[in-house]
């Protein structure tokens, strides 16, 4: 497995949601009536699954031809 793969498939999302948290915690702001830090975390349940998806079709996908 290659690192970018991982860089793409959990570092990024990873990342995104811990490092972020921190800065947006004690932020006031809103988006479509839920706090932003609800929001953040919500948005990137979908992004995870495709990075997850873009590093399989990039890196992995191509390790499996043989296997099936």
């Amino acid at each position: 497995m290659k690192f970018s793969s991982i860089l793409i498939g959990m570092i990024i999302p990873f990342a995104a949601i811990v490092g972020v948290l921190p800065f947006i915690a004690s932020s006031d702001i809103s988006i479509m009536g839920f706090p932003i830090i609800y929001f953040w975390i919500f948005l990137w349940l979908p992004l995870t699954s495709l990075c997850l998806w873009l590093s399989w079709m990039l890196y992995d996908r191509h390790n499996l031809k043989g296997d099936l």
